[in-house]
Order: C-alpha cells, then structure tokens, then sequence
C-alpha cells in the first residue's frame, strides 16, 4: 500500500492541528468532555455495539497524544477498516507504516468483517517489528472474535459497552454526587445494597437522571441529544437502525427475518419468549430460524437471551427471556417497527435491572473468561432474576412490601421498587428503591 492511502486517513502528519478539527474530537470537546474515553497503552481488541462512540474513543485518544502529551503525530496512525473484505490488506497497511525506528501506535477501527482479520494481526505481533508498536482495535462482533483469541500473544480482548447508570452519574451528576459515588465501590450484591440505602440524601438527583436513563441508555449520543432537545431525534434513530441492517446484512442475515424477530422480542419483553410462536406470528420458517437470529443478536451486542433455573441448574431447553443490551435500543427498534406499548416503562426497566445485574457479575472478566449467569425462576413462584446467592424482584412501583417477594429458597432477597426503601433482617429481605441501587453496581 502506498503511504499516500495511508496519509489521506491522517490528516495530522501533515498538520498536527488537524487532530482539534476532526469531528469527533470537536464534538467531544463541545460537550464539555462529559464522557471520557481512556485507553491504556497495550495491545488490545475492543469489541461493542456500532454508533456507541469505539471511533470516538480512538480519535480522542488521538487528540490527548498529539495535542496533550506532544507525541511526534508521524508516530501515529489510523485507518478505518469498514469497507475491507481482505486481511492481506492489514498486514499490507502494517507493513507500510511500521518501519524503521520510534515507537508507534497504531489504531484499526472495525475489523470485525475482515475476513481473516486475527490471521495479520498474528503474523504482525510474531513478528520483530511489532516490538515497538501498540495495537488498538476496535469491532463491533463476536462472531468471528470466537474463533481466535490469539492465545500467547501480548493482546488483550475486552468489551466495549455501553455507559451504566452508575457511569452516567459520574459523567453528568453533581460534584457532590460524584464524590459521594467514588466513597462507594462495591466488591458485590451486598455491599451494593448497603451503600445503595446510604445513597438516600441523593435520591431525588439520582431519580431524575434515571428518568433520562430510562430514554437515552448509555449511548452517549442519545444522551446529549436527549439533554439538548427534551427528545431523542428521529435522525438519531434512523442512525442506529442503519448500523443494525448493516451488521445483519454482514452477517449474511435476512434483514426482512431480523426485524421479524425484533418485532417477537418487543412483543414478549419482560415475559417468556415462545420461539415456535414468534416463528409461526411472524411467517418465520421455523423455530430454529428464530433462534439463530437471537444467537447472532447476541453476537451483534443487541440482545441477550435469559434461561430459567430449576434446581440451581440452568436451563436451556426451556422458553426463554430475552432483553436488550440497552433501554436506548428498546426505544429504537419499537420506533422503527412501528411498535406501541403503553405500558412499555416496567418492561424496559427490567431490562435495565438484567443488564447490570450481568454486567456487575462479570465485572472485570475478560472476553475468554467464563461469564457468571443470571437466570430467572420459573412456575408456580417465580422470581425475576437469581444470580450467585441472590434473588431479585422488581416491583417498579412507589409502595412495595417484603410479602411481594415470593416464598423460594433463596438465600439474600433484595427487592427493588420505585421509591420503598425497608429492610428486614430476619427475613433477609430488604426493599431499595432501583435507581439507587443501580447507581452502586
């Protein structure tokens, strides 16, 4: 590859100002710097949703080097792999720019659909030249990701996601708030719990900002949108639903099958999903389509399946739940599938409460470590969602009562309500208001 191909995505090398007027970096620095993106100076493949800010965070990371730290900009380069089908590509655009002398940092953003993609990455990190060179990478799959962890290579696989409510408030709360917060680090469901009724003198700021949650999730162009206008645009919703199409249509996956799907999960959110019925409503061919199509969701970082347990086993044959990876995606696909629930805030707020749930489970495991799960009790009592020794159930309600948690053998009992806030120790119970107790995981 020429270093003129390479030159036209790296503007700075011929002015290093032109970091400050790239889109993204301006509209990071517009805002205030609010959300921060910081990477560390390692090897490392960041996977998440598309249109969540992994482009952002790179040409960030950028702007601090050259702008900030004063890192020569030739050391510096990026390349947007969106349209390359050929791995031979990025061995040729490593090839190309990592010569010579000097450190370099290098950041390929979406490699996801690059057929072979670990096949370079590996024959460069084996290689001599890449003694002196960072790799930052960046897709928005686990399809391939799961063939090829590269294991005994210096690279690190980690998940980029989208902001928790807990981030949002360190991004956009009050001084106080935040400081607050970093007082209160949970090491798990326990200490969550008890900071969470510590968090009290807070709950109206901490309320009012689930409220936007509630709208905006952690997509941080939802959010400002949503601060700025009072609305999420239509613009805003068209962007994401377009990011969606394509991944489908890369995973070689029917676009006219996939909304079908969504319409099935947007229909059944927050209650068993029946894959046959969803197949037969929907004119699917068959159950096992259906479930593909939730396999490659999950893959996508759009949806996330939730089996029930029966005698502290998981099971997976059984009807199953399935939620979004973001109450911002709820919102999006019900507006562009045309579909009205009036009663659609329980439904998206539990799907808030699984979320963090699983994403606080698994705090700080690696894409190749096994995942702790959160599975729900089902029949005669159940249960919305049981992970390790606790049960949760939501009651998105202002008054709730210890008796609203049903009688099952589960150890610690938290049940999360609108505005309750009671603890019983002998019956291991205890009522937390949601918001407050998300803010802590």
């Amino acid at each position: 590859m020429e270093i003129e191909q390479l030159a036209a995505q790296n503007p700075w090398w011929s002015d290093k100002d032109a970091i400050k007027n790239d889109d993204k970096v301006k509209k990071v620095i517009e805002t205030g710097e609010k959300i921060q993106f910081d990477l560390q100076e390692e090897n490392q493949v960041l996977i998440g949703p598309r249109q969540l800010g992994k482009t952002t965070a790179l040409k960030y990371d950028i702007y601090k080097k050259i702008a900030q730290r004063g890192i020569d900009p030739h050391s510096i380069m990026y390349y947007s792999l969106d349209t390359v089908r050929n791995f031979e590509v990025i061995s040729d655009i490593l090839n190309t720019f990592v010569t010579g002398s000097g450190k370099k940092l290098v950041y390929l953003d979406e490699i996801s659909f690059v057929n072979e993609w670990q096949r370079a990455i590996k024959q460069f990190l084996d290689s001599r030249i890449s003694q002196n060179t960072v790799l930052y990478i960046t897709g928005s799959s686990s399809i391939n990701l799961k063939k090829e962890l590269m294991p005994g290579r210096k690279i690190k696989f980690a998940e980029f996601l989208p902001l928790s409510f807990r981030d949002l408030l360190f991004s956009f709360g009050s001084t106080q708030l935040k400081r607050f917060l970093e007082n209160k680090k949970a090491s798990g469901f326990k200490d969550a719990a008890a900071y969470a009724r510590a968090a009290i003198t807070y709950s109206e700021e901490i309320d009012k900002w689930f409220a936007v949650y509630i709208k905006t999730g952690g997509y941080p162009d939802a959010i400002f949108d949503y601060i700025k206008n009072d609305r999420i645009s239509d613009n805003l919703y068209d962007v994401h639903w377009n990011a969606f199409v394509s991944d489908v249509s890369k995973d070689r996956k029917s676009v006219e099958i996939a909304t079908a799907v969504i319409y099935g999960i947007l229909e059944s959110y927050s209650s068993k999903i029946n894959l046959s019925s969803i197949a037969r409503m929907q004119g699917i061919k068959s159950h096992v389509t259906v479930r593909e199509y939730l396999e490659s969701f999950e893959n996508l970082f759009v949806s996330k399946s939730v089996f029930p347990v029966a005698g502290k086993k998981y099971v997976f044959r059984k009807e199953r739940k399935a939620y979004f990876n973001d109450p911002f995606l709820y919102n999006m696909f019900a507006k562009k599938t045309n579909y009205i629930d009036k009663n659609s805030e329980p439904k998206i707020v539990e799907g808030i409460l699984f979320n963090h749930l699983y994403r606080f489970a698994n705090l700080g495991k690696t894409i190749a470590e096994p995942k702790t799960s959160v599975g729900f009790y089902s029949g005669k009592k159940e249960v919305d969602f049981v992970v390790e020794n606790f049960g949760f159930e939501l009651k998105w309600q202002n008054n709730a009562n210890i008796s609203d948690f049903p009688k099952v053998d589960v150890r610690n009992r938290i049940i999360l309500s609108k505005k309750t806030l009671k603890y019983e120790n002998t019956e291991n119970t205890q009522i937390i208001p949601l918001p407050l107790f998300l803010s802590m995981l």
